[in-house]
């Protein structure tokens, strides 16, 4: 089968950290299939490289994986005419979908996040006539029908596109709940690569880290955007250092809340027990799990975050809200939910489990899961899509 994904949501030269969840879906399904990329990149970052004296790199992590990847320069006016960007995102990847085709005929076209993403995919297939399959990986379903000015169009892309595969059953029935046929919407659940997430020595960990062997660590990684809470996280922090219970929390990731979020931690007085790692490259997640004691997320919203699949991998516990399909992969004792935005009850948990510590065994099937379990499940899918599944003529407004 021969399948193109089209999504910015993919790791880039100038954020290699980016969609590392579809690279490795893509990779594991490389192995049996011919699989080729157009991500788009935003010409906010090329502006800013020009400006630095930067250029458009080729990322490494792609390369490796030997996955034929275009990025093609996005054009959108930043914050303005958001309904218009999945419009404009596909003009921007006309272009590279013309050369790739000229040696490439694709069977179908996958992509990650509705909007601008999937209305651009949407676009791309029906261009050259195949059916379009949209990986939906947990807020946009929350955020985008909050907002009138993308509402219409997110709607629209999932009621155009030929199947929809939410990554968990929570994210499956809000996205029937929004009026869509149950008949194309089939979960295809993440996979962890078992081979570099496996339990290991806590001490080993922290020593190739340069942290200290003793002491409570807390771990989160991510994304630093308003949905993953972690405003909630430092005011946790604070009511725990308040009962004067020692641990340092580190922070594995960037964005843009970064630096309200440093001004945050300062303010609270815990400049001296949070730790601002920045991004790491995926290799080097594994060392800050196993390091840990406990992996937190305390997201107002989430799909089934491969974060927590990753922890568990590793042998380490978590604390998380108790949202999206979070609990659908909390099932050993020593997990704890909570509510979100409740950053006592979020104290609370972190106190228990750090006071009386349980050790974890990552043989919750969830965490076993695969890259290759998803890519076939996935292959499965497509495969059924490209053996002519009828498609309707209507176009969405959009």
């Amino acid at each position: 089968m021969r399948v193109l994904f089209l999504s910015s949501v993919f790791p880039q030269p100038h954020d290699p950290t980016r969609g590392i969840y579809c690279l490795k879906l893509l990779e594991a399904l490389s192995r049996d299939h011919e699989v080729k990329v157009i991500s788009p990149w935003s010409w906010t970052w090329g502006l800013r490289s020009a400006i630095r004296g930067g250029g458009m790199g080729v990322d490494l992590q792609v390369e490796r994986a030997r996955l034929d990847t275009r990025y093609p320069c996005y054009y959108y006016p930043p914050g303005l005419l958001k309904d218009l960007h999945g419009w404009l995102m596909w003009i921007s990847s006309q272009a590279a979908l013309r050369r790739m085709l000229t040696d490439f005929s694709p069977e179908c076209i996958l992509s990650y996040w509705a909007h601008p993403d999937g209305e651009a995919a949407l676009r791309a297939a029906w261009s050259i006539g195949v059916p379009m399959a949209l990986i939906i990986g947990g807020s946009e379903v929350l955020l985008m029908t909050q907002q009138p000015a993308c509402r219409r169009r997110f709607l629209g892309v999932l009621r155009a596109a030929d199947a929809l595969l939410p990554v968990s059953r929570d994210l499956k029935l809000k996205t029937e709940a929004l009026g869509i046929s149950p008949d194309k919407v089939h979960v295809v659940y993440q996979g962890v690569d078992r081979e570099l997430f496996s339990p290991g020595s806590q001490a080993e960990s922290r020593r190739r880290l340069g942290l200290a062997v003793k002491g409570k660590v807390l771990l989160w990684v991510g994304r630093m955007v308003p949905v993953k809470g972690l405003d909630v996280l430092l005011q946790a922090c604070s009511i725990l250092r308040a009962r004067d219970i020692g641990f340092r929390l580190y922070l594995v990731g960037d964005g843009p809340l970064r630096k309200p979020l440093e001004a945050q931690a300062a303010s609270l007085g815990l400049a001296e027990f949070v730790v601002f790692a920045g991004a790491q490259q995926n290799e080097r997640l594994p060392d800050w799990y196993r390091a840990a004691d406990l992996t937190v997320l305390p997201s107002r919203s989430e799909g089934i975050p491969n974060v927590l699949r990753e922890s568990l991998a590793c042998g380490t516990p978590f604390v998380a809200s108790r949202v999206g399909g979070i609990p659908e992969i909390a099932h050993l004792e020593l997990n704890r939910l909570v509510p979100p935005e409740d950053a006592g009850q979020l104290a609370e948990a972190l106190h228990e489990c750090l006071s009386a510590p349980l050790p974890c065994t990552a043989s919750d099937s969830a965490s076993a899961r695969s890259h290759d379990d998803a890519a076939t499940d996935m292959a499965t899918l497509l495969g059924h899509l490209g053996r002519g599944r009828a498609r309707a003529e209507c176009r969405p407004s959009c």
